[in-house]
């Protein structure tokens, strides 16, 4: 940049120091090839606008200057604002806007506070390139960043109108933060920015460890998890300057690091992998011989933890709880001395301790034998293939699906719109046992490999409709395919029902045949159930992954779509029990026997069916809602209602949600009453009188 030293005559001494940080820092990282054509004083300006902005990218994110000069944009797509950066790791994004005072006077009008919130919910609504990954991130949040150089760069109704705004968008969680940044805040930065700052820890080694010279000085051995509980207490974030990401927060792998100090900590060594410490220097003081193996106390100079932040963190909340239970962990630590080592070897080193393969909990269903049975079905049954480990090739479309594919189909097929709002927390919860996943709700009962498929067929054509040209436009709709997918999937679902959709023959495929209409219907309903209940700032993402928002807009939808007469997509025939009713079939007063439906529900009811034999056995009534007369407390039932009553009572704490209860009543030498109902059919069929007959 050109010399401009009489124009700093006369400017405040931190803007005069803070400027030439800036022009220090960020000359030549900008990209200034549309500043050409423009005077030297004008193009001064722009470069100091960007390069606060680019500092107070710096300042938020704690990135590199060539990473905040990378964020700095002057494009229209990017709605105006100064910088934008993206964090696919933490699920983050900032947005800066900038304001350059050569005499600390910048200011943010209430005007400009408007335009500028105005920007925001365009870029969150109509989405774009460089944020539309990490907003479907469920824990997405937006810090909104202000950098103003002045003293007082926002009125007391600037802020009444970003702290309104906010509560709006953060109705269903946190999701938008604003900060102000003013010339305290850059000239303190400029005055950090110009001390050396190295961590430095002690790591103490006891017992049995390794010391290998060669080619580079490195230990590996056991250090007391409340001495790593010490790094994290005095440096904080710093240990990890090195890393590719910061600790995540509170996700499930820290909370089971926690679990497992609290609860185990002497098992807490064979459990968790360790850490990886990278130092310029190590000074080793042995406590008394000086020799491998013996007790000594490393000291790091310029430490960083490359490996294992998650870890370093976790150990840190657990000592904050019980300290106690804390010191009796060991942790295993990797120090690595970087004297002496190539200049690249640091950076080669986090890159590899970082990119290698994990064990996730969908790689765990594939040992299930229920889900190899389900396989089975699906080749003999249909002659498609169902892949059941993750890095298997998918097959094609038409010839199959992945086990990941149907838990998702089965999830939205479930009758309580709070497991996609899971989903869209953690998709992990489709393979979690405990009470906040939804493995056995949606797998418990094996469900049959036809009302899989058709289960999936359907999601994939609501993806397919969504996807299509007049449901991709921008705004909301545009949303749609990315965040409200697995709603509408839901809502189409409870539309079109689910009875018959394991028995086979046309009834269920030509009710199949209206989902690509009805998806354009719902997803109009769902945008207008959500301004009509939460307001023109409610986010889509935001609402779809709380389970009560969830839960009222599919009954908002479905209840608005069945004042259509008859509602779209519905014609389905007579259930099962009105079937076997209106045949007269069984006898009234016929005892019928309950059978458990998988290996999974005998094991779990097996002790309470023993005790009483009774508990098994309900008789016939013809009547088609409420058909079964329990034996043990002579009420009558509906088959699903009865099956999930014996459940209850049972204290199956596991047990689905949802069941097809016809399935599980067993006619003795006859069959299911499912069975019973499917004959029926195809003996009406082929007298040419039943749905089947075309």
């Amino acid at each position: 940049m050109e010399d401009q030293t009489d124009a700093l005559e006369g400017l405040p001494l931190e803007v005069r120091q803070v400027r030439a940080a800036l022009t220090q820092g960020f000359a030549g990282l900008l990209d200034l090839n549309d500043l050409q054509e423009l005077p030297p004083a004008q193009r001064e300006r722009i470069f100091l606008t960007r390069a606060l902005a680019a500092k107070a990218v710096q300042l938020s994110a704690d990135c590199t200057a060539a990473q905040a000069a990378r964020a700095v944009t002057a494009e229209a797509e990017d709605h105006g604002f100064d910088a934008v950066l993206v964090s696919p790791a933490t699920a983050e994004i900032w947005l800066i806007e900038a304001k350059w005072s050569d005499h600390a006077t910048a200011r943010l009008a209430d005007p400009a506070i408007r335009q500028l919130l105005h920007r925001f919910q365009q870029l969150v609504t109509l989405g774009h390139d460089r944020i539309d990954a990490v907003l479907d991130a469920p824990a997405v949040r937006i810090h909104l960043v202000m950098a103003v150089l002045s003293n007082d760069g926002l009125s007391p109704e600037g802020h009444e109108l970003l702290t309104e705004a906010a509560a709006g968008f953060n109705q269903f969680g946190e999701l938008l933060d604003f900060r102000v940044l003013g010339v305290a805040d850059f000239h303190a930065a400029v005055r950090r920015d110009a001390l050396p700052a190295p961590v430095s820890v002690t790591a103490t080694l006891s017992g049995s460890w390794h010391m290998n010279s060669t080619p580079y000085q490195e230990y590996l051995g056991a250090v007391a998890a409340d001495e790593v509980a010490g790094w994290y207490e005095q440096h904080g974030e710093r240990l990890f300057e090195q890393n590719v990401r910061y600790p995540l927060g509170w996700t499930d792998v820290n909370a089971a690091i926690v679990d497992s100090l609290l609860n185990e900590p002497n098992s807490f060594w064979y459990l968790n992998n360790g850490i990886t410490v990278l130092c310029d220097i190590v000074r080793a003081d042995f406590f008394a011989r000086r020799a491998p193996g013996h007790p000594v106390r490393l000291r790091l100079d310029s430490a960083r933890v490359v490996n294992g932040a998650q870890t370093v963190a976790a150990v840190y909340q657990a000592h904050e709880q019980k300290p106690e239970k804390v010191a009796e962990a060991l942790v295993l630590v990797r120090i690595l001395c970087m004297d002496g080592a190539p200049v690249d070897l640091a950076q080669r080193i986090t890159q590899a301790t970082n990119t290698q393969n994990r064990v996730e909990p969908r790689d765990f269903v594939a040992l299930d034998p229920e889900q190899q049975l389900i396989r089975d079905d699906f080749a003999l049954s249909l002659g498609k293939a169902y892949v059941l480990r993750r890095g298997e090739q998918v097959p094609a479309p038409a010839a199959g699906c992945s086990v990941a594919e149907a838990a998702l189909a089965l999830a939205c097929a479930h009758p309580d719109a709070a497991i996609v709002a899971r989903l869209g927390q953690d998709r992990d919860v489709l393979w979690h046992r405990g009470p906040r996943g939804v493995y056995h709700q949606l797998f418990g009962s094996r469900p049959g490999a036809l009302q899989i498929w058709r289960s999936v067929r359907l999601l994939r054509e609501v993806r397919d409709a969504l996807a299509a040209p007049t449901n991709g436009s921008a705004g909301r709709d545009r949303g749609f395919t990315s965040h409200a997918d697995l709603l509408v999937a839901h809502i189409a679902f409870q539309l079109v029902g689910s009875d018959g959709i394991d028995e086979p023959g046309d009834d269920w495929e030509v009710r199949m045949t209206a989902v690509a209409k009805l998806t354009g219907v719902v997803s109009t309903a769902v945008t207008d159930q959500l301004t009509a209940q939460y307001g023109r700032h409610a986010l889509l993402a935001r609402a779809l992954r709380d389970e009560q928002s969830c839960r009222k807009l599919a009954a908002g939808v479905v209840r608005s779509m069945e004042q259509v007469d008859p509602p779209p997509a519905r014609g389905r025939r007579p259930n099962a029990v009105s079937l076997l009713v209106a045949d007269g079939f069984i006898k009234d007063g016929t005892q019928l026997v309950y059978q458990p439906g998988s290996a999974t529900e005998r094991d779990a009811l097996r002790g309470w069916l023993g005790e009483a034999p009774e508990r098994c056995l309900a008789t016939w009534v013809n009547d088609d809602r409420r058909p079964l007369v329990w034996a043990v407390d002579e009420q009558r039932y509906s088959p699903t209602g009865l099956v999930i009553r014996i459940w209850e009572q049972a204290g199956w704490a596991d047990r689905p949600v949802a069941v097809q209860g016809t399935r599980n009543w067993y006619l003795p030498g006859e069959g299911t009453l499912a069975e019973l109902a499917s004959g029926l059919r195809v003996d009406a069929d082929a007298a040419g009188d039943g749905p089947g007959a075309r």
